[in-house]
């Protein structure tokens, strides 16, 4: 057991969600590492409060934060707050950030602030979730997942979508300021550097359920398969934020 890997999960939730929408991801997840000789812990965070916050006062947080660029994260509500969440829970390992939802944002705008406080950011991946602005930095650890199509069957969310594709669009009511950039500097600036439409049925949090799904694999079963092969392909790098200096010693 001392000579397995770890990690720290963090699974980043959006408004409207329940810690038990998580658990058949909580579950597939532990037991998908530990088959890898992988020693984990999952936690579930809500940076913009609970079921019992006010939903106004949820939505109006996820609506600023996911219009903010890499260079304005300091700003974010809900990555300052996963921020907190992590620090305070542990990361001392390398972490894994899934934000679900609106939780997609928190997740990335996290992962900006963790990474100059010094800490191992494997990997992000943002689950049915708003397109927001990623990072140079950043971009090739941020996998984004969405149904394959339009949107999801019946879901009223006006972000959800995906950036396959050429389809990088936005209108000017949802992103005034992504537009003006997307002309000036091309389409795919601010995209994440890995995207994955996967053929689910269903209404969110439908990617995590394991039994619907078309065909033989279950939707479940196709979110964990994008997530591991992400997060095992990604390298781990040294934050230029937390450089040893010359004549310092590391612990």
């Amino acid at each position: 057991m001392s000579n397995r890997k770890r990690v720290n999960i963090y699974l980043v939730a959006g408004i409207r969600a329940a810690e038990p929408e998580f658990r058949p991801l909580a579950e597939a997840l532990k037991s998908r590492f530990e088959q890898e000789q992988m020693t984990v812990t999952i936690r579930v965070l809500f940076p913009y409060g609970g079921g019992n916050e006010n939903l106004f006062k949820q939505a109006k947080a996820v609506r600023r934060d996911i219009r903010l660029y890499p260079e304005q994260v300091q700003q974010s509500a809900g990555g300052q707050e996963a921020r907190r969440l992590v620090r305070t829970l542990g990361a001392r390992d390398p972490v894994l950030l899934i934000g679900c939802g609106s939780g997609g944002a928190a997740a990335y705008h996290a992962a900006e602030l963790l990474e100059r406080d010094g800490i191992d950011v494997r990997f992000i991946v943002q689950v049915g979730s708003p397109k927001v602005p990623i990072g140079g930095r950043f971009q090739e650890r941020v996998g984004y997942i969405a149904k394959k199509g339009v949107w999801l069957e019946g879901d009223s969310l006006p972000w959800q979508g995906g950036w396959s594709h050429a389809k990088y669009r936005f209108s000017s009511h949802r992103y005034p300021g992504l537009l003006y950039n997307a002309r000036e500097k091309g389409r795919r600036f601010y995209a994440p550097g890995n995207v994955a439409m996967l053929d689910i049925e269903g209404q969110y949090p439908n990617f995590f359920s394991p039994k619907a799904g078309r065909g033989s694999v279950s939707n479940l079963a196709k979110t964990i398969n994008a997530i591991w092969e992400w997060f095992y392909s990604a390298e781990p790098r040294p934050s230029p934020f937390n450089e040893t200096k010359p004549g310092s010693s590391s612990t």
